[in-house]
């Protein structure tokens, strides 16, 4: 199986939230098609969901497209023998990859990995950590004790109309790491539809789930993995 890095810049400023479905492959690749496994990723291998990718054969003879799931996976068969483009469109923009997939005639069948990593520069005027706000385990309902927090982020927003946030979710490291990526989304966006709910505007809100990717304390003790475990409020404006 070949691996393949591709790398794309940007910045972030405002993006819809994920749909948190997991695409189940059901393809499998012939004498004469490849399975392409496409994997979205930033650098720091934290998958974009919702991204859609855009293959067109050089030839002009085929165009096929996708939608990347939460753990920016897309599955695609296609072609030996021809040489593909690739445009992936996110936050508003369509970002051309430079390269081309080219899939050469092989004997036999096979499958290839092609992953797209593109390199996140966020554009946040600043990070708060939500306090007393947290989840039992593998739950993402808003317990009554943590909607003073929330409440009061709601009363922040509702006095700086120009603020826009992302709800930024964070699990340790126990446990499968997709898991935990789905978990944390199912959370963040539970805090977002609390916002939401009192009345905020959906434009000025965003959420997105970290899983375990990016801790900032060891996962190595108790009292460290409770401080991953966290809610971080992203300010994009203000």
């Amino acid at each position: 199986m070949v691996n393949k890095y591709i790398y794309v810049v940007f910045f972030i400023l405002f993006y819809s939230i994920s749909s948190n479905a997991q695409i189940v492959n059901t393809l499998k690749s012939s004498e004469d098609s490849v399975l392409v496994n496409f994997i979205i990723t930033d650098l720091d291998s934290v998958p974009i969901e919702n991204a859609r990718l855009v293959i067109t054969a050089t030839d002009k003879s085929l165009v096929k497209e996708g939608m990347s799931d939460v753990s920016g996976k897309y599955y695609m068969l296609l072609p030996e023998g021809k040489s593909y483009n690739m445009v992936v469109y996110k936050f508003r923009t369509d970002f051309p990859i430079v390269e081309l997939l080219t899939l050469t005639i092989e004997k036999g069948r096979y499958s290839f990995d092609q992953e797209i990593r593109i390199k996140l520069i966020r554009d946040y005027a600043r990070m708060f950590t939500l306090d007393n706000v947290y989840f039992d385990v593998n739950k993402w309902d808003i317990k009554p004790e943590c909607t003073y927090a929330i409440d009061n982020l709601y009363n922040t927003l509702m006095m700086n109309s120009n603020m826009k946030i992302e709800i930024a979710g964070h699990t340790d490291s126990d446990g499968d790491a997709k898991d935990n990526l789905i978990l944390s989304q199912h959370r963040s966006e539970s805090v977002m539809n609390y916002l939401i709910k009192m009345g905020l505007d959906p434009k000025r809100v965003q959420a997105k789930g970290y899983g375990e990717y990016k801790p900032i304390a060891p996962n190595d003790s108790a009292p460290n993995k409770a401080m991953n475990r966290r809610t971080e409020i992203r300010v994009l404006d203000e």
